[in-house]
């Protein structure tokens, strides 16, 4: 989850919290990324891409139609941790926002899913290619989450809650906007690699992006991810699996 709105309730700010506000918005036009993102692991970084270890996380999912827009899917995502008033979620919490915000095919999304309190509607995406998974878009929730059933719920249908694990995924890091026809070009680059290198993939890739609309193409911040299973050379990742 990326900020946004910070002047929906600007009549109610003092002048240090409008200047806060100010300073916030022209981090984030610069491309400075200031929320909480997920911890990981490199466990091996060369010239094309990286080896991540990522934790368990807890994260907050909806259907979306395309890889790139998304509009509708992130208002409910949006909505369910309260950044347009009230919080969509049965104890009408307020979440933090962090970042990113990551689309992509659910076979690859949720692959270590343990815990799931609604059922997400599938998309009508398809992906980067011609994977037939439906597509999600998801927030990370903050770290404190660590157990899905004790997440604050949602109360719309259409977003789910679950505990995931995506293990080692390769990363590739990009700036400016992403396209479609870039993401192809971008993950069928990157599967030929990995597959020389030895790894196996194991699922398509995953789009994160982690800046708001305002900041500047050049400046803003993408991941392709793409999760994998190691090569025997690479080594181990000192994190510990999801049990």
């Amino acid at each position: 989850a990326v900020p946004v709105g910070p002047w929906s309730n600007a009549p109610y700010l003092t002048c240090r919290e409008r200047l806060s506000r100010i300073r916030l918005v022209m981090g984030q036009i610069f491309g400075r990324i200031e929320v909480e993102v997920p911890k990981h692991e490199t466990i091996l970084k060369k010239s094309a891409y990286e080896l991540r270890r990522y934790p368990p996380v807890v994260v907050a999912a909806t259907a979306a139609t395309d890889m790139v827009s998304g509009d509708s899917s992130f208002g409910r995502l949006a909505k369910y941790i309260g950044v347009f008033g009230k919080p969509a979620n049965q104890q009408h919490e307020a979440i933090s926002m962090t970042a990113p915000v990551i689309t992509g095919p659910s076979t690859s999304l949720t692959p270590g899913t343990i815990q799931t309190l609604h059922a997400t509607q599938p998309g009508s995406g398809s992906g980067t290619g011609n994977d037939p998974a439906p597509l999600q878009m998801l927030f990370v929730l903050p770290s404190k989450y660590t157990d899905a059933r004790k997440t604050p719920q949602p109360t719309e249908s259409e977003v789910s809650v679950a505990r995931v694990e995506w293990g080692t995924v390769a990363c590739v890091t990009f700036s400016g906007w992403a396209t479609t026809e870039d993401l192809i070009s971008r993950e069928a680059e990157l599967t030929k690699i990995l597959r020389e290198d030895g790894h196996v993939v194991r699922g398509r890739c995953m789009l994160a992006r982690y800046n708001p609309p305002w900041t500047l193409g050049f400046l803003r911040t993408n991941e392709l991810l793409m999760p994998i299973t190691p090569a025997p050379w690479v080594p181990p990742a000192s994190l510990p699996s999801m049990q």
